[in-house]
């Protein structure tokens, strides 16, 4: 299985599952990753993983996005991204969201 954090930490940024405790400088990413399993013959044998990349920066960083996208255009996963402006905490929230197949279990 494709382990996340180690993958986004590729970009240079500070990565965490779910929220930091203490959000470092900005830029960073959040993650998660929500995993659904099935297969046939009474065995889980895939997992369809609904994985959310939340990368939080003080202007619009097009090329921290852009490491993002190096990623997951060299893994051809077909992503939806968005991008807002988070008043309250003056920062912009840009937003990757896409599913991964993996097999599970044995070899892979």
């Amino acid at each position: 299985m494709l382990d996340i954090k180690t993958w986004l930490e590729l970009t240079g940024m500070s990565v965490a599952e779910t929220c930091f405790l203490k959000p470092p400088p900005l830029p960073y990413i959040v993650f998660d990753d929500e995993i659904k399993t099935g297969g046939a013959d009474d065995k889980n044998c895939l997992a369809d993983r609904s994985i959310t990349i939340e990368m939080y920066s003080e202007r619009i960083n097009r090329e921290k996005e852009a490491s993002i996208e190096k990623l997951l255009n060299e893994k051809a996963i077909v992503f939806k991204k968005n991008r807002t402006w988070v008043d309250s905490e003056k920062f912009f929230q840009t937003v990757y969201d896409f599913n991964i197949y993996e097999k599970i279990g044995g070899t892979q």
